[in-house]
């Protein structure tokens, strides 16, 4: 450990000027003991003042030393030993927080915490560490080092670790002094005998001139000692005279000090005074109502304009007597209490005499009319109420004094306006349904008239496609009165709601707890969701007030509805699409008249899909009669009449949507009821001739319509009636020449199982005079007329007038002529250079075609 000690001081603190006094390997308490070192060193400077510090030193694998942590000896707030009792390696530092290391030599640890008690005690005259579990000798409690760092001084009792403690090596400053000295005498280090005996001849030339000089002094020193001694005298005479003066004023100082006590509570009175007129004048400006408005208000006048201002700013000013601002215990006052009750009871009065008044003025404006206005389609208007709400708005302002003073007096306001405006409202809508339902009517039978005049035929069951079409003038005269229908209605009920927002004050509390929130959300970076709540506060109550004036609203737009379903059901998809249009343009979406055309819109939608859903059944379930030709079926009709009436209600819509999800299942629901009518055992006309007539038709009605979301149907519609088409033909082309057919599927056969086509001709049952016999059993003339019966079945099958019957004959001949070329290829094959064809030509047979087709 010396070496250590002697390493650590020459390396780490001889550099900084300073002293190792004390030094401990520890290692850190529950941890293995590492290959760095580390070390605890108390350390003091050299140079004045002098300062201790507590110094954590690590050392590597190359016992190079490194200060990790610094502390200065005050900072060390409590050493605890942990057990005094038990030699253990451990204890604690509180310092900023604690250390509790292990020493890895018990026998260090008492030694390094008795110098550090020493140092503390030495050089931290306050702010020492509190010392706890320390076996510290008594004697070292009791006596008070006065030992001091003195470079070369020896301790006084001898032991040896204060001698070790003091030690100090020469710096290098005085390393440097010494040489210079020695240059100085022109000595050498061996001379150190002589150059000892030089410097004590020379401490005592010194010594004796220092003598000398004291002996020279005397008489100064003594001249000196006089005038202290004067000074004394003069010091001693001023302070009996002092005293004197102090007995004398003792008395006045009495005087004096009551005199200050008495001012200061005059000081104290006089600003209570002032406080207390100051607080009095605050309460009378506060609870004082000026005999004009006092006088206004027990008259309550409320007839003209003027007196209705008159009113109000004499109901605001009652208002704020009624809600001082007074300082604190001035309520307590039986003054503040007379008048606050005087002020109550004109509030009492006058409250009673405008909810008196307003109520007469609800049930007298409620005859209030606008004239219509002129020009109107069929005069067919709702009618406003600005006149009426124009008349009421000048009594807003007390109707907000009468929320703020009295708010049970402002229910009932807002009840009696209720209770006479609904009536109102209730009228006026039944009127206005009414004579929509009347136009509705009109409508109908214009439709019905006109349906007649052009002799249309309408189907009685409800899939017939007669009721579903919309004429041009029926679309428009539809669109026409819904358009009017929500132009009338919207501006009313619009205006209402603004009025009673503005009339019964709803949005002013509301308004100004969302205020007060929002000022505490930002100042705490809070999230929206109180001014959500409060939006939809605000909207319940306004919602509240309109629910009861428009109750009959809801019931009459769903009998409207329904009117127009029964007219025609197509014209749901234009109130579908008009309605999803008004409640998009409506700018306040928590509206009332929003809420109310949403509902409306949610019920028109599920009445859609309703009607939808019943086309799409309606078009999947046919039905034929007994024994009939089926043709072009109805369902593909009504089909097309559902689809021209939505693509001209949903062009440009933004409900195109809806209308699109539909549209693939119609189309399969039309393919599904094809397929039932071509398997219908009452069907007389042939299944493929079902299927590729009404595909036909599916496919033309699908293109003409051009919708986007049908590309990949048509596609299949196209595909489904050319494969149905082509069966068609196989089927009923048959083996127009079937010996032929027969003979050459025998010929086939044998080239199948191995023969080579030129040795058919050798077999017997295949010679050329056997093919020659067969093809004489066909000539020309039975060939025309096989397919002359051909063409008749055909144009039997088919529906009179059918554009599909000259399709069918051609594919009909360009099987045949297939088949003749296959037949002409067999025998260019298995007999060459025979020249036996047939009786009849290609040539032959596209005149065939052709003349049959002319005949008929």
């Amino acid at each position: 450990m010396a070496a250590i000690r002697a390493s650590l001081q020459r390396e780490l603190f001889q550099p900084d000027d300073e002293r190792l006094m004390a030094v401990i390997n520890v290692v850190k308490s529950g941890k293995k003991k590492k290959k760095d070192s580390t070390f605890l060193c108390l350390a003091v400077t050299t140079n004045q003042p002098i300062t201790v510090r507590l110094y954590q030193v690590k050392s590597d694998k190359g016992d190079v030393f490194k200060k990790k942590s610094t502390w200065l000896l005050r900072q060390v707030r409590q050493v605890n030993g942990i057990n005094p009792r038990k030699q253990t390696g451990e204890f604690e530092l509180l310092i900023d927080k604690v250390f509790r290391w292990t020493a890895t030599n018990v026998a260090e640890k008492d030694p390094f915490i008795k110098q550090l008690w020493k140092l503390s005690n030495r050089y931290l005259p306050v702010q020492k560490p509190e010392f706890v579990n320390v076996p510290i000798p008594e004697e070292e409690f009791s006596a008070e080092p006065t030992l001091t760092i003195v470079p070369g001084e020896d301790d006084s009792n001898g032991q040896p670790e204060d001698s070790l403690a003091d030690y100090q090596p020469v710096s290098a400053k005085e390393e440097a002094d010494f040489r210079r000295l020695l240059t100085r005498c022109n000595m050498t280090i061996g001379q150190a005998d002589a150059f000892a005996d030089q410097l004590s001849r020379e401490l005592s030339v010194l010594d004796g001139a220092n003598i000398q000089a004291i002996m020279g002094s005397e008489q100064a020193v003594l001249d000196l000692m006089n005038l202290i001694d004067a000074s004394l005298e003069e010091a001693d005479r001023l302070e009996a005279e002092l005293v004197g003066f102090d007995q004398l004023l003792s008395h006045v100082r009495e005087n004096v000090e009551m005199m200050e006590e008495k001012d200061s509570l005059s000081h104290v009175e006089t600003n209570n005074r002032k406080k207390l007129m100051e607080h009095l004048r605050l309460m009378v400006a506060a609870l004082e109502l000026s005999a004009e408005d006092e006088k206004v208000l027990m008259e309550g006048r409320l007839a003209d304009p003027a007196s209705i201002n008159r009113c109000t700013r004499a109901a605001q000013e009652l208002q704020r007597c009624l809600q001082p601002k007074v300082p604190a215990g001035m309520n307590h006052m039986k003054a503040y209490k007379e008048q606050l009750a005087r002020c109550q009871q004109l509030s009492d009065k006058f409250a009673e005499k405008f909810i008196a008044h307003i109520t007469a003025l609800f049930q007298n404006l409620i005859e209030l009319r606008e004239e219509l206005p002129s020009g109107q389609w069929h005069n067919l208007a709702l009618p406003k109420q600005s006149q009426r709400q124009h008349a009421l708005l000048p009594f807003a302002e007390l109707v907000m004094w009468i929320k703020l003073a009295r708010p049970e007096v402002y229910k009932v306001a807002i009840d009696r306006y209720i209770t006479y405006t609904k009536e109102l409202y209730k009228r006026d809508l039944e009127q206005f349904f009414e004579q929509l339902k009347v136009e509705l009517t009109q409508i109908g039978a214009d439709r019905r008239s006109s349906a007649g005049g052009q002799s249309r035929i309408v189907h009685e069951r409800s899939g017939s496609a007669g009721g579903l079409d919309l004429g041009a003038s029926d679309h428009d005269s539809f669109v026409k009165l819904i358009e009017t229908m929500l132009c009338e209605i919207e501006p009313v009920v619009s205006s209402e709601q603004k009025f009673c927002v503005r009339f019964f004050h709803i949005s002013s509390d509301i308004m100004a707890t969302l205020d007060t929130q929002s000022t505490g959300s930002a100042d705490s970076g809070g999230s929206g969701h109180p001014v959500r709540h409060l939006e939809k506060q605000f909207n319940e109550q306004v919602r509240n007030i309109l629910n009861q004036l428009f109750r009959p609203l809801d019931a009459h737009l769903r009998d409207f509805v329904e009117n127009c379903e029964k007219i025609n059901p197509v014209a749901v998809m234009i109130l579908l699409v008009r309605l999803s249009k008004k409640v998009l343009s409506v700018q306040d979406a928590g509206s009332y008249i929003a809420v109310i055309l949403g509902t409306l819109v949610v019920l028109v939608k599920r009445r859609f899909d309703l009607f939808m859903e019943q086309q799409v059944q309606s078009l999947s379930d046919v039905r034929l009669p007994k024994k009939t030709r089926v043709g072009v079926l109805d369902t593909l009709r009504r089909f097309r009449a559902v689809a021209m009436e939505a693509e001209g209600a949903f062009k440009d819509s933004e409900r195109r949507a809806d209308v699109d999800r539909w549209y693939p299942q119609l189309v399969n629901a039309v393919c599904q009821g094809i397929e039932k009518a071509a398997v219908d055992p009452h069907s007389k006309s042939p299944a493929a001739v079902v299927r590729f007539e009404n595909y036909h038709q599916l496919y033309s009605d699908v293109s003409a319509l051009k919708i986007a979301c049908l590309e990949n149907a048509r596609k299949n519609i196209r595909k489904a009636y050319q494969d149905s088409m082509a069966s068609y033909v196989k089927e009923y082309m048959g083996r127009p020449l079937e010996r032929l057919q027969t003979y050459f599927d025998q010929v086939e056969r044998c080239i199948q199982q191995g023969m080579k086509a030129e040795e058919v001709g050798y077999q017997q049952q295949f010679s050329k005079q056997e093919l020659r016999r067969v093809i004489s059993s066909y000539p020309g003339k039975e060939v025309k007329k096989g397919l002359d019966q051909l063409y008749r079945k055909v144009e039997k099958h088919l529906m009179d007038g059918s554009p599909l019957l000259q399709v069918v004959w051609r594919d009909m001949q360009d099987e045949f002529l297939q088949q003749l070329k296959h037949y002409d290829q067999l025998m260019g094959a298995c007999y060459p250079n025979s020249k036996t064809d047939l009786e009849f030509s290609i040539q032959d047979v596209l005149q065939y075609f052709s003349e049959i087709a002319q005949q008929h």
